[in-house]
C-alpha cells in the first residue's frame, strides 16, 4: 500500500479523532495485509540475554548490572539493587544494544 493510499484508507476508516494514522512507515514495497515487525519483537525474538541500564546527568543510559538470561531476572536485579529514583531512570537493553522496556 503506497502513502497516500493508507493515509486515505485511514481517513475514510478512521472515524475516530483521537486515532492518527502512523507516519513515516515504510509503505512501499508492502503487500497488502503485510505485517512490518515492530523494534520490540525483533528485540524481544533476537535478545540471549538482557541488562539494566541507568540514566546520567548526560541522558545517556549506562549499564549497571551484569546479564541476566530473562528480562525478569533483569526487573528483579533491578528492583533488589537500584534506588527509587534509580528505578524510575532505568531499562532494561538486549544483548545487541536493542531497549526492551523501561522509561
Amino acid at each position: 500500500m503506497s502513502y497516500a493510499k493508507a493515509i486515505k484508507h485511514s481517513s475514510n476508516h478512521c472515524k475516530d479523532k483521537q486515532r492518527q494514522p502512523v507516519l513515516g512507515m515504510p509503505f512501499e514495497g508492502l503487500k497488502e495485509g503485510q505485517h512490518i515487525e515492530s523494534y520490540y519483537s525483533v528485540a524481544k525474538r533476537t535478545a540471549e540475554s538482557y541488562h539494566v541500564r541507568v540514566e546520567n546527568d548526560n541522558k545517556e543510559f549506562i549499564r549497571v548490572s551484569p546479564d541476566f538470561d530473562t528480562e525478569d531476572d533483569a526487573i528483579d536485579w533491578l528492583r533488589e539493587n537500584l534506588n527509587r529514583d534509580d528505578q524510575l531512570f532505568s531499562r532494561i537493553y538486549t544483548q545487541a544494544e536493542m531497549y526492551v522496556s523501561g522509561w
